[in-house]
């Protein structure tokens, strides 16, 4: 008897991108009047702003001539994100502040430093936890360390993560 496995095989393209960058992107929940960018095919990460994109979405040949020459490129490119080439680009998504609280919760757990961990504890309770949180392990330049180390690992993976669920391997 023969068995045959019909296993779905994605093909990952290889792209050398900015971990820190699309990480730090990520983190950023403040995007009232901005969004960020992954180029696709070069790995670089686009900042650009409703504005430009308001511009972008006007008549090409009414681009504006008062404008500097940078702002000028700024709107091709998001005229290339918006209208000439949506395929090469993708928003980086956000991550929900909820992630970063349960990561700093994670790393309380794993502390050995019983004083240390209940004041974390304490720290990440209510209103301001993030802040009180930095001020606790600010006095601990041990754990800090370890704090930094265990998060960036952790940001790291996500942006892993997103960029393999878009069929990317970073390299």
């Amino acid at each position: 008897m023969t068995y045959t496995f019909n296993k779905e095989v994605k093909i990952m393209k290889k792209l050398k991108a900015d971990l820190e960058m699309i990480a730090n992107a990520m983190e950023d929940t403040n995007r009232m009047d901005m969004d960020y960018y992954l180029d696709k095919e070069t790995g670089e990460v686009i900042v650009t702003s409703e504005e430009i994109f308001g511009y972008a979405e006007e008549d090409e040949d009414k681009i504006r001539e008062d404008l500097p020459d940078w702002q000028k490129e700024e709107i091709k490119l998001a005229q290339d994100i918006l209208f000439n080439n949506p395929d090469r680009y993708i928003c980086i998504p956000e991550r929900p502040s909820y992630e970063g609280y349960n990561l700093m919760v994670e790393f309380a757990e794993k502390v050995e430093d019983e004083l240390l961990r209940e004041k974390l504890y304490i720290a990440l309770d209510g209103k301001g936890a993030f802040r009180r949180f930095k001020n606790v392990i600010a006095d601990y330049p041990d754990y800090r360390e370890k704090w930094f180390k265990f998060r960036d690992e952790r940001k790291n993976k996500k942006v892993i993560e997103w960029l393999n669920s878009i069929e990317i391997e970073s390299i």
